[in-house]
């Protein structure tokens, strides 16, 4: 049927001018995709790379889960928004001012476009860096490696063994006239891993925050942390790693001791399969609970065997937090560098190190061979024309004997090597606990370390250490030796300062056909400490004994009274290393053979497989 059209003059020109208003702001949509914000497509500038890539190749209509943080802390009328906006609200994350929703891809695409939203990430599972047997990591059934080798490699007996001399030069010794000794007693590590079965006599766990081995045990449920005694239930890599770290050699009359084997121990189990949210909240806790002048249990270290490939990103959640750790409660936080291998020349498309190792608070470990002396085949090698993505240091990680959860899935592989309680495997995740526990060792016997303010982790902007001028694989920050976030904990400069590196330079074990082992030249590469650094092991295997030395060393020149309070804070490591070396002395102490005796501080009741002597892991303890 026929239409009237029938307006004014005003009204025609109102509707033509709409239709331009629209026919324009229509190609500036299409010219410019992040005009204003108001991209249908979302904000691509607060999105990291895996969000991107999703939202790129999924449907609009799938369901994803997402890690937000705001501009400011969350609000009751936030988390309303966020609801209207179509997303549920799965878990909060205080410290970072956001949490984690899950909603529809084209529901994020609007999310980010929100001028609330300062960052979005994907939550994505976490790799437990555990070499599986088809990548080289068969078990080894050799009964002569044994962890008390690798704890003897970075020389934490040796440390162990020194006596304590007092500032007045008097022997210190313990209640039962033992020599008293540097072996982590009164400091707290955070295995952020699985969990872990402290039911195993190495654990010694009793109640929560009691004992002196195994203080808390939890797991998180997707909502918070639930205390239990066993808190690695299918997996069995936070057992293996928390008794490298701390573990106290029950089971085994001494012999498999972890490397701070007075230390106290908490763990934390993330679950099988675990997210970035998850391990997330596990540094939430941990912040939490090692605030200075907070901290009851004296934690001062978290350490980490887990993570995925890529390169440092500010804005993510894990990076934060490892910075406020850092920064701001004195925690030495320790990451595992991978186990993708490579040969150095993969970069910024193909980066092979752990994107949180490389975030430049962290302390970053490759996996050296059992012995020391060599890089693994499977260990992740930095980018060679990007010197932040080098690990900072190296450790033993294949064949490494430590605690054996009761039946999960890596103890039903390593049930052959013959012996119940311990196993051996190999991975990144094996060499990380070592320096975690080394951690606990050093800020014992030096609380006063913190971050160092006076040193920042090095970076290649425009011109690399490697090659030269102007080639630098690429540029992050132009202004990474002024900013806040490149500096480090004086922890990790002390191991860069005590590694040892001679005979290390092309040490590589066979297996990688990537790498030709063979670029190193005679004169080796040296970072800002002025030591010798690589994309491979970085400054070498850790040297306990004398990391432990130093840090002791700039303790005392601190805390020149002995009584736990900093009266010279204008110290720092540089000030102590010029001098400890000449404080290293040997000295006769003797003592009267009626007064020698060895004793064991093993707990031998927990050997009777319980009342029944039923096999050890269908029982509630071993």
């Amino acid at each position: 049927m026929p239409v009237n059209f029938s307006m004014t003059s005003s009204s025609r020109r109102y509707v033509i001018s709409s239709a331009i208003f629209i026919q324009l702001l229509m190609v500036s949509v299409v010219a410019s995709p992040l005009a204003d914000g108001i991209n249908p497509l979302g904000d691509y500038e607060k999105m990291n790379s895996d969000l991107i890539e999703e939202l790129e190749n999924s449907d609009e209509s799938k369901v994803i889960p997402v890690i937000f943080q705001l501009n400011s802390p969350v609000t009751h009328s936030d988390e309303l928004e966020l609801e209207t906006l179509g997303f549920d609200l799965i878990g909060r994350a205080p410290l970072v001012d956001g949490g984690l929703v899950e909603g529809t891809i084209a529901d994020v695409r609007h999310l980010s476009n929100w001028d609330r939203v300062e960052y979005l990430e994907l939550d994505k599972p976490l790799d437990f860096f555990y070499l599986p047997a088809e990548w080289g990591g068969e078990p080894t059934t050799d009964p002569g490696i044994m962890m008390h080798e690798t704890t003897h490699v970075v020389t934490a007996t040796d440390s162990w063994s020194r006596a304590i001399i007092s500032p007045t030069g008097e022997v210190e010794y313990d209640i039962d006239l033992s020599f008293t000794e540097w072996d982590g007693d009164g400091t707290a590590i955070v295995d952020l891993d699985t969990g872990v079965d402290a039911g195993h006599p190495d654990y010694d766990y009793l109640e929560p925050w009691t004992g002196d081995k195994a203080i808390y045990s939890a797991k998180f449920d997707g909502i918070g942390w639930t205390e239990t005694r066993n808190s690695d239930t299918s997996s069995g890599h936070g057992t293996h790693v928390g008794g490298t770290i701390a573990g106290n050699g029950d089971a085994s009359s001494g012999r498999r001791a972890g490397v701070a084997k007075g230390g106290q121990l908490v763990a934390l189990g993330t679950g099988d399969g675990a997210s970035i949210f998850a391990a997330e909240q596990g540094l939430e806790w941990t912040y939490a609970h090692s605030i200075p002048g907070q901290n009851q249990h004296h934690i001062r270290v978290v350490s980490n065997s887990w993570g995925t490939d890529g390169d440092y990103n500010p804005n993510g959640v894990i990076a934060q937090l490892t910075d406020r750790l850092t920064f701001e409660n004195g925690v030495a936080v320790i990451f595992a560098a991978s186990n993708s291998g490579g040969s150095g020349s993969e970069c910024s498309g193909d980066l092979r190190t752990n994107v949180y190792a490389n975030t430049p608070a962290a302390v970053s470990v490759a996996a050296l061979t059992h012995d020391g002396t060599a890089v693994t085949s499977f260990s992740s090698r930095g980018c060679m024309n990007q010197q932040h993505t080098w690990p900072d240091v190296g450790a033993p990680g294949r064949d490494i004997w430590a605690t054996a959860p009761r039946g999960t899935a890596i103890d039903a592989s390593t049930r052959t090597q013959g012996d119940l309680y311990y196993m051996s495997i190999s991975g990144t995740s094996m060499a990380t606990p070592h320096v975690g526990g080394i951690a606990g060792l050093v800020l014992n016997a030096a609380p006063s370390l913190g971050v160092a303010d006076y040193h920042r982790d090095d970076h290649d902007f425009g011109s690399s250490l490697v090659g030269g001028d102007d080639t630098a694989a690429y540029g992050q920050y132009e202004n990474w030796d002024t900013e806040n976030f490149s500096r480090v904990h004086e922890f990790e400069l002390i191991l860069e300062l005590t590694a040892r590196y001679d005979g290390m330079a092309n040490s590589c074990e066979a297996g990688n056909d990537e790498d030709a082992c063979n670029d190193i030249p005679e004169e080796c590469y040296t970072s800002a400490t002025g030591q010798c650094h690589d994309w491979r092991i970085g400054h070498g295997l850790t040297d306990t004994d004398a990391a432990v030395a130093l840090a002791r060393t700039l303790q005392l020149m601190r805390d020149q009274d002995g009584d736990g309070i900093v009266d010279h804070p204008e110290y720092d490591v540089w000030d102590a290393f010029e001098i400890y070396q000449e404080m290293m002395g040997v000295a006769t102490i003797p003592v009267n053979t009626d007064r020698v005796k060895h004793s064991w501080k093993g707990d031998w009741n927990h050997f009777n497989n319980g009342a029944n002597g039923a096999v050890y892991y269908t029982e509630d303890s071993h």
